[in-house]
């Protein structure tokens, strides 16, 4: 039985794991940052601490963590420099666990990004176009913003972002990668890479169908992670402690 906190639990995606948690899981104690607990556990009592929270939210996720030695897996998105360095100092003395994306679909969707990259060379310019619900704070997505990290890798160039056009001196630059970003409705998170080449267009996407795809890779991260040592650990990682398939 692995136990869990649910810091940030309040949230969309905070209740996504909560119905996602299977005989496996005991969930221990449920914060919103801000609002004080919903269930009360010694903080000791935790093998990890899921966090779907915001990064204004992560001094106090910083204070539960001191008082613990539980795992973290995060996927708050929209991380500064100031969250970056935090997610470093807590994976000194514990293995951090962090993605801005826990699905399966979108971690082969960077794989092929990458390979298609690293095939293509400069052959085709990268333009990606995300939706997220209305709600969404962060823009563009860290999942588009990884996306992009992944077509870097993969062309050995450091593009530039844009992420907006408009005006009549708005030529596209050859060393520019576009990143647009949808807001509406409750769209849980589409993806769509758009490769555009002279004389063809290559189009790779993914489409979320719900939160639960993201709840459930949460949740074999948290399985996953309990018992390894200090460290900060990703998707990859995930993937090879689960024998190359998540």
């Amino acid at each position: 039985m692995t136990t869990l906190i649910l810091f940030g639990g309040g949230g969309r995606m905070g209740r996504a794991v909560r119905e996602a948690a299977g005989p496996g899981f005991s969930i221990v104690s449920v914060i919103d940052p801000g609002a004080g607990p919903g269930m009360d556990a010694p903080v000791e009592d935790a093998d990890v601490i899921i966090d779907f929270s915001r990064p204004e939210a992560f001094l106090s996720l910083d204070a539960l963590l001191a008082g613990s030695r539980a795992a973290l897996v995060s996927g708050t998105t929209g991380l500064g420099g100031r969250e970056r360095m935090l997610l470093e100092r807590w994976s000194r003395d514990r293995a951090v666990f962090h993605s801005p994306n826990m699905s399966y679909g979108v971690y082969l969707l960077s794989r092929l990004v990458f390979e298609a990259a690293r095939i293509s060379g400069d052959r085709y310019d990268f333009e990606l176009v995300e939706y997220h619900h209305r709600g969404k704070q962060d823009s563009p997505s860290g999942t588009a913003l990884r996306l992009l990290e992944a077509w870097k890798a993969g062309t050995g160039r450091d593009l530039r972002l844009t992420s907006g056009r408009s005006g009549t001196s708005s030529q596209r630059d050859p060393d520019e990668a576009g990143v647009f970003s949808v807001r509406g409705g409750d769209v849980a998170g589409d993806h769509e890479v758009n490769l555009l080449g002279d004389g063809d267009r290559l189009v790779l996407a993914h489409r979320s169908s719900g939160r639960r795809t993201f709840a459930l890779g949460a949740l074999m991260a948290a399985e996953a992670i309990v018992g390894k040592p200090a460290g900060l650990y990703g998707m990859d990682d995930l993937a090879e402690w689960r024998g190359g398939c998540i």
